[in-house]
């Protein structure tokens, strides 16, 4: 017989099971959890799992005879500023920079690419785009488009290098987008151009419509899924230009920060922006290495095994949130390290007096102690929602993927910008915008009188409810815009990268039992629910031995899986 214990050191919180080990059955003693102090791994982190077991001991009156750990892998969370860009697999490209601003006209046409020398040439029948280089004078365009409508050249929309739109509109002779800011590199002598300005107040876009955009640039049916991906990107743009995509995207250059990711069964290297798309669709493990400068685990490059981004633009554009109450530049990056830490054990073992050894790996002890679940459905896969990871276990297989709780706090502290601790405790709990100082509005829609007056700093603000009173955080939102915006982050976060991990199996699983911290989250619960509702699969929450709910599944299922090892070497023996 002997006092083992479990001890899970996670990328938010550490959590350790003491439990009696005797012919294979296990007597559960005490547990705890604590904040995990520092990066995952570290040894300040293993300082904090030691000070834990000790405080465990003493409360128990026992003394551990060994410590078991799962392989620990670090996960590095945090904001890049990344600027967007169009999936590097779109059948069309953008010509207009994205921080263009003065479009003139209204309407949007379609025509070849004509440069602007070419109008004194001659004319085309069928309608043209005219391009206007940057070294060329605005009035000098203005009077070469109306000589060349004068002509009889068929000028459907203008594309404009620099930012003259208005000057040309304003001295041409007909009525037609002028697009400006744009990029006129690579744009081929009679390829064809969609040209859109929206007129102001209206809220039209036709060349945002996927079908009406294929259909005006010739691209045919089997793209049209990527082509409806571009389009989105299109949504708010006050003024459009596109052309059909001739040549891939520019690699990045040798000094660029980049990610290399297993495509195809080749490693392509793409901007980071540019990987965004990539990631999303590609399985994890598809991203093998990055160098980010933003972050300072990747500062110099980093080998991976798994990457996540989060566009926080698309956040923002789930949530339909109004512009500006929500700070939605950036993209949060999960980073899986490919290194695993395996000293950890040895680091424990001196720090806490007790032997320790890594037993398994995180995934497999989360399965094992999920599975002691009542009532868990048979062929259920278990899904481990940790700080840093997602893993999902079932049907002979693992998949670990970056991106869990630290990526909901991470964009929640960036959107509104909060400190890190604040964001996470905002992103669990519904909030409530304080009206007065006896007065308050609930997520719901309910007037509710308050307990006791709320301080002057909380009123005409959204707030959550701490243990010592109202908290504030943001002046900008409704409390029913934080939750549209809190579900969004939820869903475009760990539920999008649950869904990308179930697409890696055979077949949908008829259950899927969440695990870990993360499954506290009853709105987790739902947007995961949502995200896979269409591929019918149930989504319920692990009970940990009937007892811990979803936590504790690492540290249990460490303590039951060293009981089985026992029996094994025992009957070996």
């Amino acid at each position: 017989m002997s006092v083992v214990a479990g001890c899970d050191v996670g990328n938010h919180t550490t959590e350790i099971v003491l439990a009696r080990v005797d012919d294979g059955g296990v007597q559960p003693l005490t547990y705890g959890q604590s904040p995990t102090r520092g990066r995952k791994g570290s040894v300040e982190s293993l300082e904090g799992a030691a000070a834990l077991l000790h405080r465990l001991e003493v409360e128990a009156q026992v003394r551990v005879d060994e410590v078991v750990l799962a392989t620990i892998r670090p996960v590095d969370t945090a904001t890049a500023p990344l600027a967007p860009a169009t999936s590097p697999r779109a059948p069309v490209r953008s010509l207009r920079r994205p921080d263009a601003s003065t479009p003139a006209g209204a309407g949007y046409g379609v025509g070849r690419h004509v440069p602007l020398v070419d109008l004194t040439g001659p004319v085309h029948s069928e309608p043209v785009i005219v391009s206007v280089s940057a070294a060329t004078d605005f009035e000098v365009a203005a009077q070469a488009v109306a000589d060349g409508v004068a002509r009889g050249w068929n000028i459907a929309g203008v594309l404009v290098a620099q930012d003259d739109a208005v000057l040309i509109r304003n001295r041409i002779p007909i009525d037609v987008p002028v697009v400006d800011e744009v990029d006129l590199d690579g744009l081929q002598r009679g390829a064809l151009v969609a040209v859109e300005v929206v007129a102001e107040g209206r809220a039209y876009r036709a060349m945002a419509d996927p079908i009406a955009l294929s259909a005006a640039l010739q691209l045919g049916h089997d793209r049209l899924h990527d082509v409806a991906e571009f389009t989105r990107e299109l949504a708010d743009a006050p003024a459009i230009a596109v052309t059909a995509r001739t040549t891939p995207p520019d690699p990045p250059t040798v000094d660029d920060d980049y990610v290399a990711c297993r495509v195809g069964g080749e490693i392509v290297r793409y901007a980071p922006a540019a990987a965004h798309s990539v990631l999303r669709l590609e399985p994890p493990g598809s991203a093998v290495e990055m160098r980010l400068r933003a972050l300072p685990a990747a500062a110099d490059g980093l080998a991976v095994d798994d990457a996540f981004f989060t566009d926080l633009a698309a956040i923002d554009n789930g949530a339909w949130l109004r512009r500006g109450v929500a700070d939605a530049r950036g993209t949060v990056v999960a980073l899986l390290a490919a290194d695993a830490l395996t000293d950890a054990a040895a680091t424990l073992s001196e720090l806490s007096g007790r032997p320790a050894r890594t037993l398994t790996t995180e995934p497999a002890a989360a399965a094992r102690g999920a599975h002691t679940t009542p009532g868990l459905p048979p062929g259920a896969v278990v899904c481990d929602i940790g700080g840093g990871t997602v893993d999902l276990i079932g049907q002979g297989r693992t998949v670990t993927a970056a991106g869990a709780g630290e990526t909901i706090t991470t964009a929640v502290s960036r959107v509104l910008g909060i400190p890190r601790a604040l964001a996470e405790r905002v992103k669990r709990t519904p909030a409530l915008r304080v009206e007065g100082p006896h007065v308050a509005h609930e997520e719901d829609g309910r007037r509710v009188f308050l307990d006791s007056p709320a301080p002057a700093d909380a009123i005409g603000r959204l707030c959550t409810r701490g243990s010592a009173g109202l908290v504030p955080f943001s002046h900008r939102l409704a409390a029913e815009e934080w939750r549209s915006l809190r579900l969004a982050i939820k869903q475009e976060t760990v539920a999008s990268n649950i869904a990308r991990c179930l697409r890696t199996f055979d077949e949908p699983p008829s259950a899927l039992l969440l695990a870990g911290g993360g499954a506290l989250d009853d709105e987790l619960l739902r947007t995961v629910g949502e995200s896979l509702r269409g591929a019918r699969v149930v989504v319920g929450r692990a009970n940990i031995g009937g007892v811990h709910g979803p936590r504790f599944a690492v540290a249990s299922g460490l303590v039951h899986l060293y009981a089985e090892d026992r029996v094994a070497t025992t009957a070996r023996t």
